[in-house]
C-alpha cells in the first residue's frame, strides 16, 4: 500500500515544498486501505480503562462539553443525533490492522510518529476551529467531512473558559470535502476546522512535536542524573580586587565553560536524544513476561522457525555513535552496541524477525544476549502468539 500523491508531486517534492511548510489535499491517496474498524468497535475501545478517549459535544452558542473516558454503554445511548465527536488515541497500539495505516507514511522516520487517532462524528460533529503544534495526515474513512483551513491565522487567541481549545477568530481561506481514502496533510500552525456532513470516521496520523520547554526539561534531567555530585564551582585565576561586589565577566565565562563541558558533550547528546524520542507514553506500560526466557531457548525457537516482533507499545531506533559503534534505543533506554548496522535497522523497522536475526560469530553471543534481554523486558514478543 502506497500513498498516492497528486500528479506531478513526488515524495521528494512533498518533503521539500510541503512538509512543515504548507497543506496538501490528496484526493484518493489511500483508496487501497480497507479501514478495518466500525463505529461500534471504536466505542468498545473507548470503554476500556487502558485506552485514552474523549467525547466532545457542541451544544451551540459556543457551549462545548468535554468528557474523558473510559465510557460505558449508557453514555453512547444518551447522546444526541448530531453535533458530537468521539476521539480515541493510540488505536494503532491496540489493533495491528490499524497500525498498517502507518506503512504508506514510512518515508518519514518511524521514531517521529506519535499515534493513529480514530474518531467518529455524528452529523455536525467537530472539535471546533483549532491549531495543532504538530504535523498530521487527516485520512478520511467512512462518510464525508468538510475541512476548512486558514494557513496564516491572524490571531491564536482562544475562546475563554472552555474545556477545549477553540479559536476565538477563524476565517477559512480554503476548504475541501473529504471522502473515503482522501488525505489532507496539515503542517503545524495551520488553523483548521473539520465538520462531519454525514456520520463519519476519521483516521489521524499524528507526528511527535515536543516543545522546546519539554526538550530542555528532559535534557536537563538527563544531565543531572549523569553529572558527578563531586563537580563544584571553581574560580578562575583570581587577582586582588578593589570591587568586591562586582561579578567579573571572566568569572561568568569560566563558569559557563565548565557547564558547556556537559551541555556540548556529544556522547550525552546522542544518548539523550534517542532515549527521549523513543520514550513510551506513561499510560502505555509494557509488562515483562511472566516467565523469563533463556538465550538458549530463544535461539532454538528462532532456528526452528519462530518469529519475534516488537511490542505494539514499544519504540525502537538506532544511530551511529561518535565514539564508535552504534546506539540502540528501546522505549527510552540507550544501549551502546557494535552489532551490524543492517541488523539494527531490521530490528527497529522489520515487521518481524526470524532466523535472519541469528547472526554468525563473533556477533552471535551479543546478538542473542540483546534479544533475550529485550524479550524479558517485554520489548519483544513472539509473533502471532
Amino acid at each position: 500500500m502506497k500513498l498516492q500523491l497528486p500528479p506531478g508531486i513526488t515524495l521528494e517534492t512533498f518533503l521539500a515544498e510541503y512538509w512543515q511548510r504548507r497543506p496538501l489535499h490528496m484526493p484518493g491517496a489511500l483508496r487501497e486501505y480497507d479501514f478495518p474498524l466500525s463505529p461500534e468497535e471504536l466505542a468498545g475501545l473507548a470503554c476500556e480503562p487502558a485506552v485514552e478517549s474523549r467525547l466532545v459535544t457542541d451544544r451551540g452558542d459556543n457551549r462545548w462539553e468535554l468528557q474523558h473516558g473510559p465510557f460505558d454503554e449508557q453514555t453512547f445511548l444518551s447522546l444526541p443525533e448530531e453535533n458530537w465527536t468521539l476521539l480515541v488515541q493510540d488505536v494503532d497500539k491496540f489493533l495491528p490492522e490499524v497500525a498498517r495505516l502507518l506503512e504508506p507514511f514510512r518515508f518519514i522516520p518511524s521514531w517521529r510518529f506519535d499515534d493513529v487517532m480514530v474518531s467518529y462524528a455524528a452529523p455536525g460533529g467537530s472539535v471546533g476551529p483549532h491549531i495543532d503544534t504538530y504535523d498530521v495526515f487527516l485520512v478520511q474513512g467512512s462518510g464525508r467531512r468538510r475541512w476548512m483551513i486558514d494557513p496564516d491565522p491572524v490571531s491564536h487567541e482562544l475562546l475563554p473558559d472552555l474545556p477545549v481549545r477553540i479559536l476565538a477568530e477563524f476565517e477559512p481561506k480554503q476548504q475541501w470535502v473529504l471522502e473515503q481514502g482522501d488525505v489532507l496533510y496539515l503542517p503545524p500552525g495551520v488553523a483548521h476546522w473539520g465538520v462531519a456532513e454525514t456520520p463519519t470516521m476519521n483516521w489521524s496520523v499524528g507526528l511527535r512535536a515536543p516543545s522546546h520547554q519539554e526538550l530542555f526539561d528532559s535534557f536537563a534531567q538527563f544531565l543531572l542524573e549523569r553529572i558527578p555530585p563531586g563537580e563544584h564551582y571553581r574560580d578562575p585565576f583570581l587577582a586582588p580586587t578593589r570591587q568586591p561586589g562586582r561579578i567579573p565577566s571572566a568569572t561568568r565565562n569560566h563558569t559557563f565553560e565548565a557547564l558547556d563541558r556537559w551541555l556540548a558533550n556529544d556522547e550525552l547528546r546522542e544518548a539523550w536524544f534517542g532515549s527521549f524520542m523513543t520514550e513510551v507514553k506513561p499510560h502505555l506500560a509494557i509488562e515483562p513476561p511472566d516467565e523469563p526466557l533463556s538465550q538458549e531457548t530463544l535461539e532454538t525457537r528462532l532456528a526452528a522457525g519462530a518469529r519475534l516482533q516488537r511490542h505494539p507499545f514499544a519504540r525502537f531506533a538506532w544511530c551511529r555513535r561518535g565514539a564508535g559503534g552504534y546506539w540502540l534505543f528501546t522505549s527510552g533506554e540507550a544501549r551502546p552496541t557494535k552489532l551490524p548496522e543492517e541488523w539494527l535497522e531490521r530490528l527497529c523497522s522489520a515487521p518481524s524477525l526470524g532466523k535472519e536475526a541469528l547472526l554468525p560469530e563473533p556477533y552471535r553471543e551479543p546478538c542473542m544476549q540483546l534479544l533475550a534481554g529485550l524479550f524479558n523486558q517485554g520489548q519483544l514478543e513472539w509473533h502471532d502468539e
